[in-house]
């Protein structure tokens, strides 16, 4: 016993990834890498995407190009196709590394989880980081938590991406620039360009993989929106402004069909919640 733990124990080096969606990369995204770097080294810290632009509007390389504005090495946003797949990093990890997945401590409740038990009562392959006896990648992975942070958008204090999409496509032309130039640096021309070709106009869609069977279930879609953003974030207040920026979205149905979102909607999924 005492020779595996040796053996396990031996990782020399971290391999920090930062796996995410990034539709599109934001401040919020661009701290907890600062967070990452600052804990593993920027040399060993990886922002990983995939090209999958079936659910959301950007493909990777928009994703890279933003992330880049924003600070992050071009070198070190990776392409792969299965963000939480050990294997994906074959190319940056070997037996004396040891590979730490990052992500925002507002994504706790999300899968992966670590130090989950498998059907056969063996652990699982990610632990939580301690920063102390670290295994090597092929035995083991782990998870680490850095700070969620809210971030100035259009007069709006938000935390994610979604929040993004739903308020661009409401902004003015002034205020666009200006939230792209906190965000982007003296690229927010050219980052507004690929935002707006992403987001769209007020009359974009909330979300490109939304999809509907008749007005019933875009109001339980609706329903189940409200009641997984009070859990996260119980915020009445900002609740309010992003529903009052969805009347007038429109969402995809079968068949080409569009349902436009309206006030009648909102209130009804609220009182089904």
């Amino acid at each position: 016993m005492l020779l595996r733990e040796l053996y396990e124990a031996q990782a020399k080096r971290i391999v920090a990834v930062m796996p995410g969606g990034f539709h599109p990369f934001h401040p919020g995204h661009k701290s907890l890498y600062d967070w990452a770097v600052k804990t593993f080294g920027q040399g060993n810290v990886y922002v990983a995407a995939t090209n999958d632009t079936a659910a959301r509007p950007f493909p990777f390389d928009v994703k890279k190009k933003l992330a880049s504005m924003a600070g992050v090495p071009e070198s070190n946003f990776i392409q792969v196709k299965s963000p939480f797949n050990a294997m994906s990093y074959q190319d940056i990890v070997d037996d004396n590394t040891a590979l730490v997945f990052v992500r925002s401590e507002k994504d706790k409740a999300e899968h992966p989880k670590p130090d989950q038990t498998k059907k056969n009562g063996e652990p699982g392959y990610l632990r939580t980081y301690t920063g102390k006896d670290l295994n090597s990648s092929n035995e083991m992975g782990y998870m680490a938590y850095g700070p969620t942070i809210n971030f100035d958008f259009s007069g709006m204090q938000i935390k994610s991406a979604s929040e993004l999409r739903s308020t661009w496509p409401n902004m003015s032309d002034e205020d666009k620039h200006k939230a792209a130039a906190l965000m982007y640096g003296d690229g927010h021309d050219e980052a507004v360009q690929l935002l707006d070709k992403a987001l769209g106009g007020s009359d974009a869609p909330v979300e490109e993989s939304d999809l509907v069977l008749d007005k019933g279930g875009l109001v339980e879609y609706l329903r189940d929106m409200i009641k997984d953003y009070v859990m996260k974030e119980d915020d009445v207040e900002k609740l309010s402004k992003l529903l009052k920026f969805m009347v007038g979205k429109e969402v995809k149905a079968h068949g080409n069909q569009r349902y436009r979102i309206t006030a009648e909607d909102i209130v009804e999924a609220m009182k089904r919640g």
